[in-house]
């Protein structure tokens, strides 16, 4: 499974999105359920499916899907 897919698997469970929304349209505040709790339950999670330490520094970088696939990259995750 792609980077990409195991990501979006992530971001559907924990937010509870409508998979028909494209990837590029998830971005923070803007995206149902990604608020702040959403923010800090969707970094939890990332972290545990991709074994890595999210530093809060980069966790506030992050703020759109793209963003955080590019992060995952990064910080070594592969394909």
């Amino acid at each position: 499974m792609s980077l990409d897919t195991r990501l979006r698997s992530v971001f559907d469970t924990v937010l509870e999105l409508d998979k028909t929304l494209p990837n590029s349209a998830l971005r923070y505040q803007e995206t149902p359920g990604w608020d702040s709790l959403g923010a800090v339950l969707l970094i939890s999670s990332i972290e545990d499916e991709f074994k890595v330490e999210i530093d809060t520094e980069r966790a506030l970088k992050m703020d759109t899907f793209s963003g955080a696939a590019q992060l995952l990259r990064e910080l070594g995750v592969r394909e």
